[in-house]
């Protein structure tokens, strides 16, 4: 097996350059445009000083610059570090120097984060979405990292917690293996959207490498917003596959009305997180084609479990863990936990990330003997079918009891005038925690507090259900959709 990316994508384009590679607004590129790009990325990237092991931080959304750049950053044994365009400042220039970038590029079309960056002594050059990057003068970021790692996310979780993930070149190659090896319907006719942000795992990895590596098309959109270019990008050029996350597939769904159902999409993933009510059916009925859920995490370089096809899926499942992982589940006394049955999952395997960059204390907790703590608590069925019952942050511990979060929002959820709903436990004296609820009402909705309570203390023991209802105009939430619990707990 090859072990590094780059000498896959490129072996690609110099096999067949006028194969078409990209969609990038409105027109198609082939993979020998694209290899002219990363020929003049690695030109100027070589001349600013640029060598192995350098880090090269890469500050923009989906685009043939963002791709040109990884691949050519590879090619001179250096790694890409994606970042959030929309990563406040001052964090920004802080996080930059704390995993010892080399330089930052930086789109044109964001404006004032350049000047930031090399204020705070961080070389920085911008380029335009779609073309290659400029000469530009480098530093000495000190000594060189691991030229086996191939892209470095940031990555905070639920918790709060920033921590930056090395991922390398065969951790990402294993999976990519492993997920055409469980899909085995993908082929190189497939056309993928490329619409989960890039500076995320899931968007870098399945949006934009997989295409890449695997001789597929990719359909390129800045952002899945506004919702009608996108639709426009998939329904104009043909894509028949979609990586999604529920809040992609509510905005693209949700709001547009008059959409013209679509034929030429075969499979619909997503992973992150549940659908919001209706957009499973508004899924069938636009695209012709039941969405698939998923489930990963950065550290294992972004899936960890899919769901093959309709005929495979489970209901309330997450998808069948990837051949490439093992896994176990472990029960809270440190017993293996039977078939079915709630614990906490381990996980390890070549797709898996060895610890956390220069956070020895973190990676100590979470990495053990090979394995890998998720966090999450769960179940697994004899088939390798993984149910999420909660994240392992969102267990409360009340009255000595058991209560996981998950349960009390889906029930919320399940209210007529509740959009969406989360849960967190807050001190409760003698009890240890009690569970707290914060809520989205439906537009037009007009239920209280009181009245929710009541409706919890109607459908849960005394012990789950919430004291307290805060309904919000809206939920904390990341870039995703995930709900950022740790900011619920400062409201």
């Amino acid at each position: 097996m090859n072990n590094r990316l780059d000498g896959m994508i490129i072996r690609g384009f110099e096999q067949a350059p006028s194969e078409p590679c990209l969609w990038w607004r409105g027109e198609w590129w082939s993979r020998g445009a694209l290899d002219e790009m990363v020929s003049e990325c690695e030109n100027n990237l070589e001349k600013s000083g640029f060598g192995t092991g350098h880090k090269l931080a890469l500050i923009m959304p989906n685009s043939p610059l963002l791709l040109a750049s990884c691949i050519a950053a590879w090619r001179l044994g250096g790694s890409v570090v994606p970042v959030n365009p929309q990563l406040k400042y001052p964090p920004l220039p802080d996080y930059l120097g704390s995993v010892g970038v080399f330089a930052a590029i930086v789109s044109a079309e964001i404006g004032g984060i350049a000047e930031r960056i090399a204020e705070a002594g961080i070389p920085c050059a911008t380029a335009k979405l779609g073309d290659s990057i400029p000469p530009f003068e480098g530093r000495d970021a000190g000594a060189a990292a691991d030229p086996d790692v191939a892209a470095m996310f940031h990555t905070s979780g639920v918790e709060g917690i920033v921590k930056a993930v090395p991922v390398t070149h065969v951790n990402i190659i294993t999976l990519l293996s492993s997920i055409l090896e469980a899909i085995p319907s993908l082929n190189e006719d497939d056309i993928i959207l490329n619409a989960i942000p890039n500076y995320h795992s899931l968007g870098f990895v399945i949006g934009g490498i997989l295409p890449l590596a695997a001789g597929m098309p990719q359909v390129l959109v800045s952002s899945f917003t506004p919702p009608k270019n996108t639709l426009y990008a998939i329904r104009t050029a043909g894509v028949t596959i979609i990586p999604a996350v529920p809040v992609m597939l509510s905005i693209l769904l949700g709001g547009e009305r008059n959409v013209t159902p679509m034929s030429k999409v075969k499979l619909l993933f997503y992973g992150g997180g549940t659908l919001m009510p209706g957009i499973a059916e508004r899924a069938r009925e636009i695209f012709g084609v039941t969405p698939l859920p998923g489930y990963g995490l950065t550290e294992e370089s972004s899936v960890l479990a899919v769901t093959p096809s309709d005929d495979a899926m489970k209901p309330g499942t997450s998808g069948r863990i990837l051949s490439c992982f093992d896994a176990k589940v472990i029960c809270e006394d440190g017993s293996p936990a039977e078939f079915n049955s709630e614990g906490r999952l381990w996980i390890r395997g070549e797709a898996v990330t060895a610890g956390y960059y220069e956070a020895p204390g973190v990676t100590s907790e979470r990495f053990r003997d090979g394995w890998f703590d998720t966090q999450d608590i769960v179940r697994v069925d004899d088939e390798g079918y993984i149910t999420i019952v909660s994240p392992a942050l969102d267990v409360i511990t009340s009255g000595g009891m058991t209560v996981y979060a998950g349960e009390i929002e889906a029930m919320f959820e399940r209210h007529p005038q509740v959009a969406q709903a989360a849960v967190i436990g807050v001190p409760g004296g003698k009890r240890g925690e009690t569970p707290r609820a914060y809520v989205v009402l439906k537009e037009g909705g007009g239920v209280k507090p009181r009245e929710l309570i009541s409706f919890g203390r109607a459908h849960l023991p005394n012990y789950k259900a919430p004291r307290s209802v805060r309904i919000l105009p809206e939920l904390p939430t990341d870039n995703l959709g995930r709900v950022l619990k740790h900011e619920l707990r400062n409201l």
